[in-house]
């Protein structure tokens, strides 16, 4: 079949064989690309923007003013770097705690035992498509429960993302 040449039955050089597969190959891939059949390009049907909320519980924190509206936060949601996105609104409160009267209601008070700790829902809006599968800014899926880490210059936090709505351009 190979002889001592390393040809195929003597006519064909096995290396430019192989050579040609590939290179056929590739070329079918990217006619297959670019004719719109590839099952990796998403189809988007909005673009427009996201606003999106990350609750962060149980945060212990003595001075809350280093929560800024308007500030620049670096997000990691999966352990990837996201561009740094504005804080355009924070919802701070102390933690609270459930106790039962005497009447077996729940009553709810403020935990005094540790007043630095704090639950805070911060929200942030960037430029974002819709798909199929969701809401997505920069590569990567907006959905409630996701966990992000919040990275600014006085703090980092991690939260998860808590509620995600859209608005078209």
């Amino acid at each position: 079949m190979i002889d001592t040449q390393g040809k195929l039955w003597g006519r064909i050089n096995i290396i430019d064989l192989s050579l040609m597969i590939i290179v056929v190959a590739a070329l079918s891939g990217f006619a297959y690309i670019f004719m719109g059949q590839s099952p990796l390009k998403q189809k988007i049907q909005a673009t427009g923007e996201a606003s999106v909320t990350i609750a962060i519980r149980g945060a212990r924190i003595q001075d809350p003013s280093i929560f800024k509206i308007n500030e620049k936060v670096f997000l990691t949601i999966r352990n990837q770097r996201y561009e740094p996105v504005m804080i355009s609104d924070i919802h701070m409160v102390p933690r609270k705690t459930v106790f039962l009267n005497s009447k077996d209601q729940p009553v709810i008070v403020e935990d005094i035992s540790s007043p630095e700790l704090k639950d805070i829902d911060v929200t942030f809006s960037h430029g974002a498509e819709v798909t199929d599968e969701g809401v997505i800014m920069g590569g990567h899926h907006m959905k409630v429960g996701n966990s992000v880490e919040l990275d600014a210059f006085g703090y980092r936090f991690n939260g998860s993302i808590m509620k995600v709505d859209f608005k078209n351009k």
